[in-house]
């Protein structure tokens, strides 16, 4: 099915392991794994999925789906979600039956878990216990339905095992590692279809390093847009590497979410060039939907500086890193604490001045070249002392 824009959805990791499931149980209780199956999703939309690599063995029976992202971008699209169901005893204590997530009544006993390639969670804060194989709560529920809907009331002890062969791999592209979930992919999807280039996925992985930072006790958190900021900040700052946040160009859906974690302090970090558009009011900094921030930047250091072949050099710089340059050149680089001090109160109002907020800047050396924070956290966090 196409969106509005034209383009192909297509299935979660969830949809995929909840179609391989029923593929698999088919084969267990009937002896005869089918071409095809179809499940219902949870927005009540049947999907019809194509099993592969179908087997059938003493006691087990398995097969997969191949992922289909439709026309997103998505890092998990061909990987094969694969399902393996055998009966077992009803006192097996293996260790990776206790990784998984267990449906039970009088007759029936469903023991759904993680196989290879699928992530373990080793951090609080998320929606699955630590300990757990990293298959979230509406995916389980798929999953145990779509085997439910095979098996009937037949009485039964059987292990589910969910595994992506190439999910170790795979999972090195995603946040899973940072969110410490270790091992492979999650299992993931609450709509059961994926939406082709959804920011809502995205903020959705972002407020997920809030709910872990959250969840282990820290009361600050450091917001950075990638890489560069991320970086210098571990390497000036001690802060906890749970602290350290991306909020990617979503600046004011990550301040609104850290808000409302209640951190008692939240500091943005990261390059003049992406945080001083906060002071013109963008705050979704893509530069699809906020121009460069140059202009802003020569504004502020001509009613600063008198120095007119200082204003001139800048001027003619194309960057904000060859402004930066100059500005060092001048050593004048003493503007950016007043730069950071603007982007800190930009961010203090737009949270109605209901939150402390601290700012650094870096270059793209990644040395600190501005700041406005309080002196407490500097002084506990910072490595080295800042005298700019």
């Amino acid at each position: 099915m196409n969106n509005k824009q034209g383009l192909r959805e297509g299935y979660t990791t969830g949809t995929c392991a909840a179609g391989s499931a029923k593929g698999a149980a088919l084969g267990l209780i009937n002896g005869f794994i089918p071409d095809h199956v179809e499940i219902n999703t949870p927005i009540g939309r049947a999907v019809k999925l194509k099993l592969q690599k179908k087997q059938l063995g003493d006691n087990y029976a398995e097969c997969c789906v191949q992922k289909d992202a439709g026309d997103d971008p998505d890092v998990t699209n061909n990987a094969f979600i694969f399902c393996r169901i055998q009966r077992i005893s009803a006192n097996d204590q293996s260790l990776d039956i206790k990784k998984g997530n267990t449906y039970s009544n009088n007759k029936q006993q469903i023991t759904v878990v993680g196989g290879k390639g699928v992530g373990v969670v080793t951090k609080p804060g998320l929606q699955v216990e630590v300990g757990l194989s990293a298959i979230n709560p509406v995916p389980m529920q798929m999953i145990q339905t779509a085997v439910l809907d095979v098996i009937g009331t037949k009485e039964c002890n059987i292990k589910v095992t969910i595994s992506v062969p190439d999910g170790e791999r795979i999972a090195k592209r995603t946040f899973n590692n940072r969110l410490g979930i270790c091992g492979g992919i999650s299992i993931i999807g609450t709509t059961g279809f994926v939406r082709p280039m959804s920011e809502d996925a995205i903020k959705t992985s972002l407020k997920c390093e809030l709910n872990v930072a959250n969840a282990l006790g820290h009361n600050r958190v450091v917001l950075v847009p990638g890489n560069l900021a991320e970086t210098a900040t571990k390497k000036w700052f001690g802060f906890a590497k749970e602290q350290v946040v991306l909020m990617s160009n979503f600046v004011g859906y990550m301040l609104n979410a850290a808000h409302s974690h209640g951190f008692k302090e939240i500091i943005i970090a990261g390059h003049p060039g992406k945080l001083a558009k906060l002071i013109r009011g963008d705050f979704n900094t893509h530069s699809s939907n906020s121009k460069p921030a140059n202009d802003i930047i020569v504004n502020i250091i001509e009613k600063r500086l008198t120095r007119n072949s200082v204003i001139e050099k800048i001027k003619e710089s194309t960057t904000v890193e060859g402004i930066i340059q100059e500005v060092e050149k001048a050593k004048e680089l003493n503007i950016f604490n007043n730069i950071a001090e603007m982007v800190r109160e930009a961010a203090s109002a737009f949270l109605n001045d209901k939150q402390e907020i601290g700012v650094v800047l870096f270059d793209m050396q990644k040395k600190i070249i501005g700041y406005s924070m309080k002196d407490e956290t500097r002084r506990i966090f910072c490595k080295t002392y800042i005298s700019l």
